[in-house]
């Protein structure tokens, strides 16, 4: 039997603000220092120097990566503005999330 080779993928440096409300949020089981918090987009907006890989994200639902002590005032139904990349396939980082 061959060995599984695993790809290595290298993301562009990306990054957009977000707009949208809190719709789920719980502790990361992979990362104890982070939470992953669904946000349901409501504008997704370019970053001025990087790649928008999130232009067609309004009106989608992100699980956004948060580090635990950013995402302390984070609730469902509150409003929350990120600024988020996107780290590997699967991974979305929120750099910075504040409500409103």
């Amino acid at each position: 039997m061959f060995g599984m080779e695993m790809a290595m993928v290298q993301v562009v440096e990306n990054r957009a603000d977000i707009a949208g409300r809190v719709q789920l949020m719980r502790a990361d089981p992979e990362r104890p220092d982070y939470r992953i918090v669904t946000v349901e987009v409501h504008t997704a907006a370019p970053v001025e120097g990087y790649a928008n890989m999130f232009s067609a994200a309004a009106g989608t639902r992100l699980e956004v990566l948060v580090a635990a002590d950013q995402a302390q005032g984070l609730a469902p139904g509150k409003s929350v503005r990120c600024r988020i990349r996107r780290s590997g396939p699967t991974t979305i980082i929120g750099d910075s999330c504040t409500t409103d």
